[in-house]
């Protein structure tokens, strides 16, 4: 069987791709990866009636890539995995799919009410029949705030004191204020200012997106199974 796992991210792959690497999932896709073949645009009629155009995700791509790597599998004798995805492929779903579905007040889709692992889960199972004749159960889970109560690794507790006690270093010892805690290098802390890390124009955080092409990207690319 397989399971494809709906993890937390709306704006950026972080939490997927770092699930995916430590659990050695077969494939990993957040929205960094929405480019090239997997990429798609539709034209949306809004409530005041105006046209607009929105990227989306191409989903006979994805689940064909998918597909693909499962018949990969298979001819090395392995009929399971897990697939991980990133929960904000949702806003890259076509319009059809979000069309009812309640917005907050800044337009954003409310992604929990969408459930998108289980609904690519069913769509990867009849796309996979489809191709290959043959039934796969795959299951679809959506893997929340229980996933942030796992027993910490030695990292989490080096990390996590590093950043406490930077946190009280930065107010006692260097009399700052509004900076965030950042840990880097041979756990050397540093003070990022908020005026670094927020939009000015929407005092929005900026969203750190995953470097398509970088070595943590890389890295889970290396770790999948070549399909190509």
């Amino acid at each position: 069987a397989y399971f494809l796992v709906e993890a937390m991210g709306r704006s950026a792959g972080w939490l997927a791709y770092g699930a995916a690497i430590a659990g050695d999932a077969c494939m990993v896709l957040s929205v960094e990866d929405i480019t090239g073949p997997l990429r798609a645009t539709e034209t949306v009629k809004q409530e005041d009636g105006t046209e607009k155009t929105r990227i989306v995700m191409n989903l006979d791509a994805v689940l064909d890539k998918m597909v693909s790597m499962m018949q990969a599998r298979e001819k090395l004798g392995r009929n399971y995995g897990v697939i991980v995805i990133a929960e904000g492929l949702a806003e890259y779903l076509p319009q059809a799919y979000l069309d009812g579905i309640a917005r907050d007040d800044h337009g954003h889709i409310a992604i929990s009410s969408i459930a998108i692992g289980k609904e690519m889960a069913s769509m990867l199972a009849e796309r996979y029949k489809s191709r290959t004749g043959k039934s796969r159960k795959i299951n679809g889970i959506q893997s929340g705030y229980e996933s942030r109560c796992c027993v910490p690794t030695a990292f989490d507790v080096m990390l996590g004191s590093q950043i406490g006690t930077g946190a009280f270093r930065a107010l006692v010892e260097e009399k700052l204020n509004g900076v965030m805690v950042s840990v880097g290098g041979q756990f050397n802390v540093t003070f990022v200012p908020f005026e670094n890390l927020v939009d000015p124009t929407t005092l929005v955080t900026k969203v750190r997106f995953i470097q398509t092409g970088c070595d943590f990207h890389r890295l889970a690319r290396l770790l999948e199974l070549p399909t190509g």
